[in-house]
């Protein structure tokens, strides 16, 4: 098969920019492409639907482009077809994949209902009396324009006759003298190294050359069963698609989200495709919609429009997407019917940016004071006192007190620290691990543990004013024992239970103040004396 071809799961296949073709993978060119020949162009299931035409692939005389790349034949009343759109007609639809005039049709029932009634009224049936049987119609063969009996006995005649005058015909892979030219009583064949072998576009079936589809033979016996024999070339029905070998004819798909198992039965719907994957189901391209009154996936306009470079895609801050469809740039985000900045992103006014409570400012500038010239571009950002989140694009004020509410732990931080969470929508802190101290949320950190700062020593109770980080460790304030077990800072022992000072201490202190007066009385007179 030369170039274009791969194994693929043990069977010879085509790679996927490429179409299998008179005996080989070619690579085909699209609509409104350069072509030398009709063979040059894609021709999307159907080898009729196209021709190179004035050096250019163009829709042959009796199809129309129904998308970017395919090629419908026009149909008139009463002839096969899958969408509306393959009815060339006023009033035409296609109805149980035949073309019909719905006006006529709905006429013809009402007509056929009142002839029925008044037949029904005029000639009652007889119980027990046979209905007499139409007449078996003639019917006639398609190559031979006569009754099916005279045919036959006309084929018997013929094969008789040809096999007695060719009993020593030339047959497929005889020897053969005359190089590249075709053996004599063997159709479709040439003398290629010695030997009659199959033309390109044929293939050897019982001793017999047999036409790709779309090939031209003199007769439809060189074509396949279950093809037809049309304007001399092995062609499919209006409603069936090529087979990937180019010999048989499968039946399409019922329409989108249909079961499929290749390409061509999805073609007649527009931008559609059969995934490679199960569930294989006819499904719109990503750069295409589906347009329930046409029945057909529409191409896309703007964003998810088909491109195949970033120069293709007419939005504003768009690009290619490795689907082929344009999408908005990194940074940007799809936001009505524009590519819009995401934080951090350049912007000329808020209504650039893609989030709201945007603020549209050079990051340089401090103030408020829109007349200060920015020394570099203006970006969006989210106002004072909001946090921008990432994952949902949009900005979120900010805790302002403890137990404000709140859907993001990130609210919560800018005010509690680090440690600040969002708990069934409100901030603060995680009772089970953290407590809340000069106006943060922290650690706790048990008595004789080491620390870094005093807001993080924590004790049962009420009396978190009495514990502090001294010397990397957590401990009780002076005049407090601590109580490691229940971890508490217990009141010093000198105090009663009234809170009043001891006699111990009254005494100490009635004697310290008199020996300060008699230390004072002594300096008196001294110095007096």
């Amino acid at each position: 098969m030369l170039t274009g071809a791969k194994c693929e799961a043990g069977v010879c296949t085509c790679d996927s920019d490429y179409t299998y073709v008179r005996g080989r993978c070619r690579k085909l060119v699209d609509l409104g492409q350069p072509c030398s020949d009709d063979i040059d162009c894609f021709f999307s299931h159907n080898r009729e639907s196209v021709v190179c035409h004035r050096g250019s692939c163009e829709c042959a005389d009796g199809f129309y482009r129904r998308s970017s790349n395919v090629c419908r034949r026009r149909v008139t009343n009463g002839e096969e077809c899958l969408v509306h759109q393959d009815c060339d007609g006023d009033n035409l639809r296609c109805v149980n994949q035949r073309c019909t005039d719905a006006a006529a049709q709905t006429a013809k029932s009402l007509q056929d209902v009142a002839i029925q009634t008044s037949q029904s009224l005029e000639k009652p049936h007889v119980e027990g009396s046979p209905a007499k049987a139409p007449p078996a119609p003639k019917t006639r063969d398609a190559e031979t324009n006569t009754d099916t009996a005279a045919a036959t006995k006309r084929v018997q005649i013929s094969t008789k006759r040809a096999a007695k005058e060719c009993e020593r015909c030339r047959k497929f892979g005889d020897p053969c003298v005359e190089e590249g030219v075709e053996c004599p009583e063997v159709p479709y064949t040439v003398c290629r190294m010695g030997q009659c072998h199959c033309r390109e576009g044929y293939y050897h079936k019982e001793g017999r050359c047999m036409a790709e589809l779309g090939e031209y033979v003199h007769d439809g016996q060189y074509c396949e069963p279950g093809t037809q024999f049309s304007n001399r070339r092995c062609t499919c029905r209006n409603d069936q698609f090529y087979d990937n070998n180019m010999r048989t004819c499968l039946k399409s798909a019922l329409g989108i989200n249909t079961s499929c198992t290749q390409q061509s039965q999805c073609s007649p719907y527009g931008a559609a495709y059969c995934p490679s994957v199960s569930p294989k189901r006819c499904t719109c391209h990503p750069y295409a919609r589906y347009d329930e009154a046409t029945e057909l996936c529409v191409a896309k306009d703007g964003y998810e429009a088909y491109c195949e470079r970033d120069g293709d895609c007419a939005l504003a801050n768009a690009r290619c997407s490795t689907e082929k469809t344009c999408v908005c740039k990194p940074s940007y985000y799809y936001v009505n019917e524009r590519c819009k900045a995401a934080n951090g992103g350049e912007c000329e006014t808020a209504a650039d940016c893609a989030f709201e409570e945007a603020v549209c400012q050079s990051p340089s500038v401090q103030s408020e004071d829109e007349s200060v010239e920015p020394a570099e571009p203006k970006r969006c950002s989210c106002g004072k006192g909001h946090y921008y989140q990432a994952s949902g694009n949009r900005c979120l004020k900010e805790a302002e007190q403890y137990g404000d509410e709140c859907s993001v732990d990130e609210q919560c931080q800018p005010l509690l620290g680090e440690l600040g969470q969002c708990i069934e929508g409100q901030c603060q802190c995680d009772e089970n691990e953290h407590h809340f101290k000069d106006g943060k949320c922290n650690m706790k950190i048990a008595l004789d543990a080491r620390c870094s700062k005093t807001s993080e020593c924590f004790v049962d109770g009420d009396d978190q004013d009495n514990v502090e980080c001294r010397n990397s460790a957590c401990q009780c304030k002076f005049d407090y024992s601590p109580d490691v077990e229940r971890q508490k800072c217990i009141r010093p022992s000198g105090k009663n239970s009234s809170d009043r000072p001891s006699a111990l201490k009254v005494i100490t202190l009635l004697l310290t103040s008199a020996a300060v007066l008699i230390t004072g009385s002594a300096l008196r007179d001294a110095y007096y004396g």
